[in-house]
């Protein structure tokens, strides 16, 4: 089955603009078939998980949080994502980290030494930042909104071939079994096919 999904959200529960119930009505209009919801720690409302709990939607729903993560920098961000047993950890868009790319690196590295850190984001905002798309970064590269408004949803995402279930999406991204689209981007949007031969590498 090829899923399409969404692994950086905010909503009302921290400085986004939509409800968590919005924020999933929208994604579900843009054919996604699952999301993460991933408020900031800092900023986060009483109630947050049941009010992921009570979204009545098609989608699947994942509960996340965005940590804040101090560092030789200040700070960065890290979204932790929960699958029913897995946990995943996502470096959030390094281009906001504005130092090098060499000194990015190191800042990937320092984090890495506080958590399992399972794949870097190579979007900001969901836009294309390919100077982090390269392999001295070793980890699974993902696109990603990281979505504030309804003008944000529907940048950048992933597809990847696997059953919906929590668990297994994110091991295939944790495996990089997945394939980053961008909208309006069809020279990097590749076909079903293409998903296969990753799932299958």
């Amino acid at each position: 089955m090829i899923l399409k999904g969404q692994l950086h959200t905010h909503t009302t529960f921290s400085d986004g603009a939509l409800t968590p119930q919005e924020t999933a009505d929208t994604y579900a209009r843009l054919g996604y078939d699952f999301i993460a919801i991933t408020d900031h720690d800092h900023l986060l409302k009483p109630s947050y998980g049941d009010a992921i709990g009570r979204i009545d939607t098609r989608l699947l729903v994942f509960t996340g949080i965005e940590l804040t993560v101090h560092c030789r920098k200040g700070y960065v961000h890290v979204s932790r994502i929960e699958g029913d047993k897995e946990v995943l950890h996502i470096f959030n868009h390094p281009a906001d980290v504005d130092v090098s790319l060499k000194d990015c690196i190191r800042i990937i590295g320092e984090v890495a030494e506080q958590y399992p850190i399972d794949a870097v984001e190579i979007t900001t905002h969901g836009f294309y930042t390919p100077q982090f798309d390269i392999p001295e970064i070793p980890y699974p590269k993902v696109a990603a909104d990281d979505s504030h408004t309804l003008l944000g949803c529907g940048r950048g995402w992933i597809e990847l071939e696997a059953p919906l279930d929590r668990d297994e999406i994110i091991r295939a991204v944790k495996q990089g079994r997945f394939m980053n689209c961008f909208a309006g981007d069809k020279a990097r949007r590749k076909s079903a096919a293409d998903l296969r031969l990753i799932r299958f590498a």
